[in-house]
């Protein structure tokens, strides 16, 4: 290419502005540059350019306005001007066309493409510049400069094409090619397209061309189409004319390199500019509503065990066995990337907390504990990992990438020959490995038979005789000892493990109570409620029990239905239709009130337990009696029995009475106790209903 082609670079970034110089220089064109849109212009008004090339985002002037300007130069309506975009920026490149540009080229710049970019626009505009006295010349010449040509009739059946369109479409003969046979050739997903074009095309509606994919012999071609209507002596139509170009080299070509682009050549996995552009991605989504996500950085020293032992290509082969490794503990909706040599960057998404990245990063770590089988031979490797999430350790990719890196040389230095794993802020830690270590623990608990049950009765307030009990969890933890609900129920629900629980749980408590003639509560958790058959499940176990639906309570608090309400109450409703009472339990406190008792009236309910709050103050604090008192007979008016939690005395218990509640349970009637002391107390107690 002759030095005397000048090509102007308008780009705010210095470091962009001098690659592009050496790629140009290279290729034998002279440089202009330019770092804003006015310099642009006034370096166009001084010495036009035969070439514009020009970034659209910059200070003091964008490329848009410097597009539009240099255009109202004298003979500026000639020059190419190509602009730099993202390569998803979609709205960049359509406001480019409309200032003016000749075409756009993606960030980041695929150099090998550059150049031809460069030449195919300054040949496109010597042909316009040859041809721009008869502009209707030039568009025939652009429709004919094509690889094909093909006449469609105004009726639309046929198609008559040319030799080379033939060729392109697979035909052997030189028939005329009925429209529909030409559809069943299109992809399918690309027919209404073709279609449409061809139907504007005969209704005289415009000529704007269409890409379309055809299925010739084994494999697929792109095809793009141009055409224009013609017209007979008396200007009426007469048929339409048109040309095809064969873009599926192109196409394949630009496939491949946009491959090589984001894509690691030896692994197959992301490379840096596709991790960026996912993060940025991930960043933009949680902007608008959605979950966190984690950064990790990896790396092992498998690779540097292999080369040591067999040379470049054994340290090849192990560092595509650890990424195969590691991408299949992965869901589909994160990103392994391979950042060359043996780091690797995962992006976590999705993540609800600091506890889900440790999980995700301690199974990522461990899954290093046993050798790496690589061909015939077995590699022991380590791996570290370092932990960022957004937004508390980095707000942008960068600052992301940097302190998961920060995180990882920790690792490195604190695990030493271990694999292990570090959190960028420090103190999130130890609280992750105690949470991670508990939820293996609650795991090991259920397995070894770590949890027990205790019940605490519940007595008819008029007779005070014992008619049910509610089943209350409790885990005997090794070297801990016995620990309530409170500390182990939520964490039971994140793991899923609550399912499980809650069978165990009614199976046990009807294994412990069915000789009993009183009827068992359980709880029910949200988690357990939103499970789509979960009804099912529990009336399976009581069916396998041989225990009536009619002896059963399921207690569940209001938030159990805030969740997914109609899910929650199908559930409930299809419970009560086979026989299962349903209770709310906590009432009175959290967002609880006699208005939202109201709007729960869709819920099938059978009984309401008023929180012990307000029932251990019954005889101190009238507002709470008031309470009370209203919501009993709120729920009597309602047709719903009323249980009062948290009894502590004899006089409690009367006053309860006088105002007409049915049932009562606490520490004044019976302590919660283990299945082996349930019937001594009903034999025992003055509130058992056995007999003495």
């Amino acid at each position: 290419m002759s030095g005397q082609i000048r090509i102007l670079v308008v780009d705010d970034e210095s470091v962009t502005r001098l690659m592009v110089r050496r790629v140009l220089l290279d290729s034998g064109y002279d440089v202009m540059e330019a770092e804003d849109g006015k310099a642009a212009v006034a370096s166009c008004r001084e010495h036009l350019p035969d070439l514009v090339l020009m970034d659209v985002r910059m200070p003091a002037m964008n490329g848009f306005d410097a597009c539009r300007a240099i255009r109202k130069l004298p003979s500026g309506q000639l020059v190419p001007i190509l602009m730099l975009t993202g390569l998803d920026d979609v709205m960049a490149v359509t406001l480019a066309f409309e200032a003016g540009a000749t075409d756009f080229i993606t960030k980041p710049i695929n150099w090998a493409l550059l150049g031809q970019r460069l030449r195919y626009a300054l040949r496109t505009n010597r042909t316009a510049r040859r041809l721009r006295d008869s502009q209707q010349l030039l568009d025939r010449a652009q429709r004919i400069a094509q690889l094909g040509q093909w006449t469609l009739s105004m009726d639309g059946l046929t198609l008559t094409c040319s030799s080379e369109m033939r060729e392109m479409l697979g035909l052997d003969d030189d028939v005329a090619l009925d429209c529909d046979a030409l559809l069943q050739r299109v992809v399918q997903e690309d027919r209404p397209r073709l279609a449409a074009f061809l139907d504007r095309l005969q209704s005289g509606g415009g000529e704007e061309p269409v890409e379309v994919r055809f299925h010739v012999g084994q494999g697929m071609r792109h095809l793009a189409w141009s055409g224009s209507l013609s017209l007979d002596d008396h200007g009426r139509p007469k048929s339409c004319f048109g040309v095809v170009q064969d873009l599926t080299d192109r196409r394949d070509a630009e496939a491949q390199l946009n491959y090589q682009a984001h894509f690691d050549a030896l692994t197959g996995l992301p490379n840096r500019v596709l991790l960026r552009d996912r993060l940025r991605t991930a960043v933009t989504a949680s902007h608008r509503g959605g979950t966190g996500f984690a950064v990790m950085e990896l790396r092992t020293n498998a690779m540097a065990r292999a080369r040591a032992a067999g040379g470049p290509a054994a340290a090849d082969r192990v560092l595509r066995a650890v990424a195969e490794h590691l991408s299949g503990l992965l869901r589909e909706r994160d990103t392994l990337s391979h950042l060359g040599g043996e780091r690797f960057v995962l992006l976590v998404s999705d993540v609800n907390g600091e506890v889900d990245a440790g999980t995700v990063a301690q199974r990522l770590t461990e899954a290093f504990s046993n050798p790496l089988v690589v061909d015939d031979w077995e590699l022991l490797a380590t791996v570290h990992a370092g932990v960022a999430l957004y937004p508390a350790d980095g707000d942008e990719p960068e600052a992301l990438l940097r302190s998961a890196a920060a995180a990882q040389a920790r690792a490195e230095t604190e695990c030493a020959r271990e694999s292990g794993y570090r959190f960028f802020t420090e103190g999130i830690q130890e609280r992750v490995a105690r949470t991670i270590a508990t939820q293996v623990a609650l795991f090991r608990g259920l397995e070894r038979g770590e949890f027990e049950l205790h019940f605490q009765p519940v007595v008819q307030v008029t007779d005070q005789r014992c008619v049910g009990v509610e089943a209350l969890l409790r885990w005997r933890r090794p070297g801990v000892g016995l620990q309530m609900p409170d500390t182990f129920i939520a964490m039971l629900e994140q793991t899923g493990l609550i399912l499980d629980a809650g069978e165990w749980v009614l199976r046990s408590a009807i294994a412990s109570i069915k000789a009993l003639p009183i009827s068992l509560a359980i709880n029910v958790s949200p988690r357990q409620l939103q499970h789509p058959n979960i009804a099912n499940r529990l009336l399976r176990v009581a069916e396998e029990m041989d225990f009536p639906p009619s002896r059963l309570e399921i207690e569940i608090t209001e938030q159990a239905v805030l969740h997914d309400e109609e899910r929650a109450f199908a559930a409930l409703h299809d419970m009560a239709a086979r026989g299962v009472r349903i209770a709310l339990d906590d009432y009175g406190v959290g967002y609880s009130s006699l208005h939202r008792l109201k709007q729960l009236q869709r819920l099938p309910l059978h009984a309401l337990k008023i929180d012990r709050a307000f029932v251990t103050t019954l005889l101190s604090d009238t507002a709470d009696a008031a309470i009370v008192r209203s919501t009993i007979d709120l729920c009597h008016e309602l047709g719903i029995l009323v249980v009062a939690e948290g009894v502590e005395d004899d006089s409690t218990l009367e006053r309860l009475s006088s105002f007409g509640c049915d049932l009562a349970q606490g520490y004044g009637i019976g302590r919660p106790m283990p299945p082996s002391g349930l019937g001594d107390w009903m034999s025992n107690s003055r509130f058992g209903s056995l007999p003495m």
